[in-house]
């Protein structure tokens, strides 16, 4: 889904306080956007760092802006995604596929939302929640990752209360169309149109060779419970970040959550199978 665009008067700074990057880049953010009337502010989590460029911190703004690589931005989506604000990617890591536009071209793109040159894009998030009810969102993808002690993870899968498989292996991806080019696509997802009104689910290093990926409708609900385990119970992590584990006989359930990501993106810029063959190398020759 497209929203369409407002001119951006108030910018927010997100970075990795652990993996910042280069005071250079930043210095030169703080420039283009004083020349635009663009008043840039730090997100809460960056302010240690951001202060000693006398950036304020403030977390009300027009739109978010995430220097970093994917990690970083995602974990800035995520942030953002709760005060309903859009985030614009800039790549300053490696890959940058999350991102809106390439490091050399701030200045260009700071003039461009000054002016209410972009629009936004929306992707679905997904919802899991565990036996104590509590609950957390992910923009990415959900993990189920084995114990490194605990040995080989036994688990059933089931959609919709109806079992599917029992599965003993490693764990379990459960992605969004959006995350289909990360942590499941290593795992030997597909990767997946971020339109389609769907949720990944793939196994890793199972020990049957016939399973396979699912796609199922993101009206889904998918539910892995636990078997019995040797020693520690596995760990479910969030976007790559760890946010608690299950004992024997728990089942976490994940569905489509309420609510969606906001993307900054530009009408000139590679759409997103272009985005696809640039990134991921697919036009060098093996």
């Amino acid at each position: 889904m497209v929203h369409e665009p407002a001119v951006v008067r108030r910018l927010c700074l997100y970075i990795d306080r652990f993996n910042p990057p280069y005071a250079g880049l930043i210095r030169n953010l703080i420039s283009c956007c004083r020349e635009c009337g663009i008043s840039l502010r730090s997100a809460a989590p960056s302010s240690d760092h951001l202060k000693d460029f006398d950036v304020p911190e403030s977390d009300s703004c027009d739109m978010a802006i995430v220097l970093g690589g994917d990690g970083t931005i995602l974990r800035g989506m995520g942030y953002y995604r709760k005060l309903n604000i859009p985030v614009l990617g800039v790549n300053a890591g490696h890959l940058g596929f999350l991102a809106g536009v390439e490091q050399a071209r701030i200045e260009e793109t700071i003039s461009r939302i000054s002016e209410g040159d972009y629009y936004i894009d929306t992707n679905p998030v997904l919802r899991a929640e565990f036996p104590s009810e509590h609950a957390i969102t992910a923009v990415n993808d959900f993990s189920i990752n084995r114990s490194m002690i605990g040995g080989i993870l036994h688990y059933n899968l089931y959609i919709n209360s109806i079992e599917v498989a029992h599965i003993a292996g490693d764990g379990l991806v459960i992605s969004t169309p959006f995350g289909s080019t990360a942590y499941s696509l290593s795992c030997g997802g597909p990767i997946l149109d971020p339109g389609l009104p769907a949720i990944l689910v793939v196994p890793i290093c199972p020990h049957s060779l016939s399973l396979r990926p699912l796609v199922v409708s993101d009206e889904s609900i998918i539910s892995v419970e636990i078997c019995d385990l040797r020693s520690t119970g596995p760990v479910v992590s969030r976007d790559g970040s760890p946010s608690g584990t299950l004992k024997s006989g728990e089942i976490l359930k994940v569905t489509r959550g309420s609510g969606s990501c906001m993307s900054v993106r530009f009408h000139d810029e590679p759409d997103y199978y272009s985005r696809l063959g640039l990134k991921l190398g697919w036009g060098v020759r093996g």
